[in-house]
């Protein structure tokens, strides 16, 4: 089913017009006039649509069809500031081609994810005319990027006995070589700041033969939370880690890519103890892990300044793996801290809303989304059990039982979050025809599903 001309050129168009409207959530600025050209090209494509406030931006919602499958599509329409603006080689609000990409912010994440998708269903619709056998829920947010702060909330409200089999994400990956990658879970996270006062001001650094640095405590406190190998020393960390099941774990164990070209991707160099080549895709896509983000305190001008701070800070995040609750981690940090001596250090939670899930790889759509895509990028599809990186998808996941699945145009080069934030056009019309396809390849696997609930 390829997309005609007039399909293509339409979603370029829908891009540009999407990309000129600057839905900075951060800012609070143009979500509401992004989410109402958002339901007009929804409501334009045949859906029921409505729109409900959230905290920041809209949610907008479409809805289609009926039958025993339902898909739920997520998508966001709010995108990251554009700073630093003068690394943008063209006006970030204005979507231009160059050298077979196009370039402006949210051309990636989300929308151009969201206007494939759209532009896949427009080029089956016009083959598939009939009444849908299976029902669609499409929801498109507009505080995706501060957080998502009132998805839950929303969600419990709007859709609170719904259930659905499968959630297309919002974004999927395209590694380097081309091959797409399906993403079956996130991680977790759980963000902190700890806190050390030792004084009431700074000190002269010759107290130091006297009085503690709040600084060495919370180096002191950090360095107690975790090994060389990356292990959490933290008691009852590991005790309520789901074990991956058994093709994700034979998924896992073979990486689709080198650790070498991870590193000169990313320029990292120090690897952590017992992480190689046979290790490292295991440890990102099922292992928790403890990043120091910074610390804060003291002096850091030009030149010396011999002082004994009198406070100091130190903000941390976990990602964590399904099964763990990040309020909980945080009460068994609080706990580990009061009995190794660190009682003095205050723990403020940051962020402790997002929960790792994972789905199962097995699920039939999933094997049907993998051979669609390798039909359209030309390339096996590579099937990850879970981003090294954390997504809000679990309510999707633990309320409405619906399993993950990640499949995106969203290519390594991106930029995402960045100056010059891209996608390859090349990617966007695969990313269109395989949308069409899969649309139409629900159909035949709901009226097979439908067989199968009328015999039993």
């Amino acid at each position: 089913m390829r997309p005609s001309s007039e399909i293509l050129t339409a979603a370029r168009r829908d891009l540009s017009n999407l990309v000129a409207i600057p839905s900075v959530s951060a800012r609070g600025e143009g979500l509401e006039t992004c989410a109402q050209s958002v339901e007009k090209l929804l409501s334009s494509a045949g859906f029921k649509t409505e729109q409900h406030a959230g905290d920041v931006g809209p949610f907008v919602v479409g809805e289609i069809g009926d039958g025993p499958f339902t898909l739920i599509i997520y998508n966001h329409y709010d995108v990251q500031p554009e700073e630093p603006i003068d690394l943008w080689t063209a006006k970030p609000f204005d979507l231009v081609e160059r050298d077979g990409r196009l370039y402006g912010r949210g051309a990636a994440d989300d929308k151009g994810e969201f206007v494939s998708r759209l532009a896949g269903w427009r080029a089956f619709r016009a083959e598939h005319t009939k009444p849908l056998p299976y029902k669609i829920i499409w929801i498109v947010e507009g505080e995706e990027e501060i957080g998502s702060p009132s998805l839950n909330r929303f969600l419990e409200k709007r859709f609170p006995n719904t259930r659905a089999d499968l959630c297309w994400w919002e974004f999927g990956e395209v590694d380097k070589t081309g091959r797409p990658i399906i993403l079956m879970g996130f991680k977790g996270i759980l963000a902190v700041e700890l806190q050390c006062q030792t004084a009431r001001a700074d000190l002269h650094s010759s107290l130091g033969a006297i009085f503690d640095n709040p600084l060495w405590r919370l180096a002191a406190a950090v360095s107690s939370l975790r090994d060389a190998s990356g292990r959490i020393l933290i008691e009852g960390f590991y005790d309520d880690v789901f074990v991956p099941d058994a093709r994700s774990s034979r998924l896992a164990a073979w990486p689709p890519f080198a650790l070498e070209d991870l590193q000169e991707e990313t320029g990292g160099r120090k690897l952590l103890s017992g992480i190689d080549g046979s290790t490292f895709y295991e440890h990102l896509n099922f292992e928790p892990c403890l990043n120091v983000n910074g610390f804060h305190g003291g002096y850091g001008g030009e030149g010396a300044k011999t002082v004994l701070p009198c406070c100091g800070t130190a903000k941390l995040d976990f990602r964590l793996a399904p099964g763990q609750e990040p309020v909980k981690i945080a009460e068994l940090l609080r706990r580990h801290l009061d009995h190794n001596g660190f009682d003095d250090i205050g723990l403020t939670i940051l962020d402790a809303e997002v929960l790792g899930v994972r789905s199962s790889p097995s699920h039939p759509i999933v094997e049907l989304g993998a051979n669609l895509l390798e039909k359209w990028f030309d390339r096996p599809a590579i099937i990850q059990p879970s981003s090294a990186a954390s997504g809000l998808a679990h309510p999707f996941v633990h309320k409405f039982g619906a399993t993950l699945f990640g499949a995106g145009l969203t290519h390594h080069g991106a930029m995402l979050h960045s100056p010059d934030e891209n996608i390859l056009v090349e990617h966007f019309e695969n990313m269109i025809g395989f949308s069409a396809e899969f649309f139409e390849a629900l159909c035949d696997h709901s009226a097979v599903h439908s067989e199968g609930i009328m015999d039993a």
